[in-house]
């Protein structure tokens, strides 16, 4: 026989009886001590015989009880009652023997609060009696059971949490996906109250529901709960009360879903409604929202463009109607497009305002939705300024133009041409309706028309009375609205309005330029300074005619006067120079010195009078550089020194210039014969500098160049002493001409360092081929 420990000490005297009982019993101690277990139990779950009492009934329970059930959650409701969560279980379950058998039984949980034994659980396990009966029973428990299967199969895989609760607010039943939403186990949350689980400040509204399900009440919310981590999740719950055939309220029956992911996307599309919506009602620009063909919305910009004080006079507007009549088929295609979503460009439309007037407009729509219906939201901005500048810029573009033009006909046409080509332009470019140009005539003392367009014959005289002020220079303007002389004025020549520019240049008054205007009344600033610029600009170009006909006569003058040296003059001196030499061959002694300095000073004159020409030559011809023979032109320019000490050793070699050449050679040589004195040698040599250059050299042995005197003894006029005359004529020459032929020309001292042993004069030529030595 079984022995129990005397922890209490009238359940040893039940032994026996208990031994005896087909059922099983466990009964346990308030202090969670297994204080008896029968045989009957102990054979049915193979325990141990010998295994005494007040062994841990907790142990016991979860090694040797549960793991036979074969519901997963009928063993959960036992732990739920063995941790006082629960006072009273009572189910039937499939009980699996040890070897291998399962047997329905009736599971029976119970708390002891009265008699001697206070605070005593009895856990009572025997045969579903109800299963002993006809095959037809056993039948209809096999179907339940598979409704139960399947009823629990599905509530454990719903993606909505189920949460059964009592009467007092406990939970009794969670599903796993219940506790997933909440973090805990599904154990665990067997019997914690509702409260256990919300914000300390929403217990009293969960109390307050829980209160409704008294009354019935079906509800369907919204609740914030605290998972186990402490964080805070949305759900979406539907509650409904459990009432028994009595009437009495067992519980309630929750189905909660998990709405967090819901709530983050609403609070998102709620943050992005407010930025937008923020963004076009602070938006400079106008944006309206039309929905079948009318206006549905519109921001503040949008009413400050319409001109309207509230959205109300714009709303519910069709949307054609705020344009004007010529756009309209524009829009209407627009907003085809747009909404069927395609891309439509940006364009310029003519939109009227509430209170008539036309604003241009730019803007472009697409394709959006307004309660769940398309539509088409347009942004628009006022482009009045920037036409108005572009309309500035085009003025100035053809102003710019205009003074280009008389600019360019006073440069290139005669006075004629650049009169009427002002006026046609003046009247063309700025759109004026008639004009003229009056220029002085010399017989009759008084301006008289010199070109003239849509403006009356005699204009001008009829206004001299009332254009004073021109005559000093000023420009006049008669205008609508002037004095009565002005006024009969333009009604005499059926202008509306008048303008007289001087065409004057510096002090001097060389005309009048008259343009008038049918439709205008007045002249706008701006208009009146451009008449006047164009005024300036033709009586500049006729100033630079009246020049340019005065260069072209002191030209001739000029080459009169050369004419007269370089041909007369040069006569004369060469006749002079004849005489000279007859007389020095007739006198002896002191007047054949004088005749011979007499000489001299004929020669130097004969020289200036050269190089003047050559000078003349330079400047005047415009005949390009061919090949010459440099060889050729160097052994051509020795024979015209033949009591000069020359050494040449060239070479046959092509450079590119003209027959003004010689002249080089002739000024460097002539050059080296006044300087050097008696005795004195020169060197000539031509070297290659590279495939496309030659160096020539002009050496002499005469008193050389001062270092300071090195750079400005190639300038007119200059001489290396630094003193002014025509000797330095020739150098200045030889400068000229080496830089018309591309080249550079420099001096050096003959012997490095030593300036008093001569002079080395160095230039460049390009080459233009070789030829055959001779």
């Amino acid at each position: 026989m079984h022995e129990c420990t005397s922890i209490h000490g009238d359940i040893p005297a039940l032994s026996a009886v208990l031994d005896a009982l087909d059922e099983g019993v466990l009964i346990i101690s308030p202090e969670n001590r297994v204080a008896c277990i029968n045989r009957h139990l102990q054979r049915f779950l193979g325990i141990n015989q010998d295994t005494p009492c007040g062994t841990d009934a907790d142990l016991v329970i979860r090694r040797d009880l549960v793991p036979r059930i074969c519901e997963e959650s009928r063993g959960k409701e036992i732990l739920a009652f063995l941790s006082g969560r629960l006072e009273t279980v009572e189910f039937v379950c499939t009980l699996r023997s040890p070897d291998g058998g399962e047997e329905r039984v009736r599971c029976s949980c119970r708390t002891v609060h009265e008699g001697p034994l206070p605070g005593t659980r009895l856990i009572h396990i025997c045969p579903d009696r109800h299963r002993s009966g006809a095959p037809e029973r056993r039948r209809m428990e096999e179907i339940l059971r598979e409704s139960e299967n399947r009823y629990r199969f599905l509530i454990e895989n719903l993606n909505e949490g189920i949460w059964m609760i009592d009467a007092r607010g406990t939970t009794v039943f969670a599903n796993q996906k219940m506790a997933d939403i909440l973090g805990y186990p599904v154990a665990d949350m067997i019997g914690m109250p509702v409260s256990a689980f919300v914000a300390e400040e929403d217990v009293g509204a969960v109390q307050e529901r829980l209160r409704r399900r008294e009354r019935g009440m079906r509800e369907v919310f919204e609740c914030e709960f605290l998972q186990k981590s402490g964080a805070r999740v949305h759900t979406l719950v539907a509650t409904a009360p459990i009432i028994d055939a009595d009437g009495t309220l067992r519980g309630s029956l929750a189905g909660v879903l998990d709405i967090t992911p819901q709530k983050i996307m609403e609070e998102q599309l709620r943050e992005s409604e407010e930025k937008y919506r923020s963004l076009v009602e602070l938006s400079a620009e106008a944006t309206l929202i039309y929905r079948d063909g009318r206006i549905a919305y519109v921001n503040p910009a949008g009413m400050r463009l319409l001109g309207a004080s509230n959205p109300a006079e714009v709303i519910g507007k069709a949307i054609i109607e705020i344009f004007r009549p010529e756009a309209r088929d524009r829009v209407g295609d627009l907003i085809v497009q747009d909404l069927q979503g395609e891309e439509t460009p940006l364009v310029e439309l003519p939109l009227v305002r509430l209170d008539g007037t036309t604003v241009p407009v730019e803007g472009r729509g697409t394709r959006t939705f307004l309660e769940g219906r398309p539509a088409v939201q347009i942004v628009m901005r006022d482009i009045t300024h920037r036409k108005r500048a572009e309309e500035q810029l085009q003025a100035s573009n053809r102003h710019l133009l205009l003074l280009n033009r008389i600019i360019g006909t006073s440069a290139t046409h005669s006075t004629g041409e650049l009169l009427e080509t002002a006026l046609d332009q003046t009247l063309d470019l700025l759109g004026y309706d008639g004009g003229a140009i009056y220029c002085p005539d010399a017989g009759r003392g008084r301006l008289t028309p010199y070109c003239r367009r849509n403006v009356p014959h005699g204009c001008l005289e009829r206004a001299e009375s009332t254009l004073g002020e021109f005559w000093v220079g000023r420009p006049c303007y008669l205008e609508r609205g002037g004095d009565r002389d002005a006024a009969l004025l333009l009604r005499e020549t059926g202008l509306a309005a008048l303008a007289c520019i001087p065409l004057a240049a510096e002090s001097d008054v060389f005309g009048a330029l008259l343009i008038g205007s049918r439709d205008r009344g007045s002249f706008s600033p701006g208009e009146r300074a451009l008449l006047e610029a164009i005024g300036r600009e033709i009586g500049a170009g006729l100033l630079r005619r009246m020049l340019h006909r005065r260069l072209e006569a002191a030209n001739r003058e000029a080459n009169l006067y050369l004419d007269i040296l370089t041909h007369d003059i040069r006569n004369a001196d060469n006749v002079a120079n004849i005489y000279a030499d007859i007389l020095i061959d007739e006198l002896e002694g002191e007047a054949a010195l004088h005749a011979r300095k007499l000489k001299d000073g004929i020669r130097k004159s004969i020289e200036i009078t050269t190089n003047v020409a050559t000078i003349r030559k330079i400047h005047e011809s415009r005949a390009g550089f061919a090949p010459v023979d440099l060889h050729a032109v160097i052994l051509d320019e020795i024979t015209h020194f033949p009591d000069l000490c020359i050494h040449y050793d060239g070479q046959p070699v092509e450079v590119f210039a003209d027959d003004l050449l010689p002249e080089v050679f002739m000024n460097l040589i002539g050059n080296a014969v006044k300087h050097g004195g008696p005795g004195v040698e020169v060197t000539v040599a031509v070297e290659d500098r590279d495939e496309r250059t030659v160096v020539v050299t002009v050496a002499d042995t005469g008193p050389g160049v001062d270092d300071e005197a090195k750079k400005a003894i190639f300038f007119r006029f200059e001489r290396e002493s630094g003193r002014r005359g025509s000797q330095g004529l020739g150098l200045s020459i030889c400068r000229m001409l080496i830089a018309r032929y591309g080249g550079n020309i420099w001096v050096e001292d003959r012997v490095p360092g030593h300036p008093e042993e001569g002079a080395a004069f160095r230039f460049t030529l390009r080459k233009a081929g070789c030829c055959g030595r001779r």
